[in-house]
């Protein structure tokens, strides 16, 4: 099930890709999925990690894969962080929880799409087209 909301971005080419999740497992199958894809993919442990790299001026990506649950900081204060220091790439959730007014807050917090894990290359191609 994939939940989307209206974007107000101008279209544009999708090349990098930032994989935020605590799974290391996970970071590695989205980034092959991801590399499949064509896109130049790097990742991030955790919510603090992926917004330091904004703050730092290492991040400048184009599509964030964003998980829900992760320690330090979650996905949603890690979107919400995000969108307020400006950053308006396409993010993506994912997740395993099924608590429907969790997922609502995930969206509220700036997601363009949400999908439930695992992810899929139809799921990213979706996005990329």
């Amino acid at each position: 099930m994939a939940t989307e909301v209206g974007s107000s971005m101008i279209a544009r080419r999708i090349e990098t890709a930032l994989v935020v999740d605590d799974c290391s497992v996970v970071r590695m199958v989205n980034t092959k999925l991801l590399s499949i894809l064509g896109l130049k993919v790097s990742s991030a442990k955790d919510g603090v990690e992926a917004v330091d790299m904004y703050e730092t001026g290492e991040g400048n990506f184009d599509l964030i894969v964003m998980d829900l649950e992760m320690p330090r900081m979650n996905g949603i204060e890690a979107t919400t962080e995000l969108r307020a220091i400006g950053v308006d790439c396409m993010i993506i959730g994912a997740t395993a929880c099924d608590d429907v007014s969790r997922r609502q807050r995930f969206m509220e917090a700036g997601l363009d799409r949400l999908f439930n894990k695992p992810l899929t290359i139809a799921n990213l191609q979706s996005c990329l087209n």
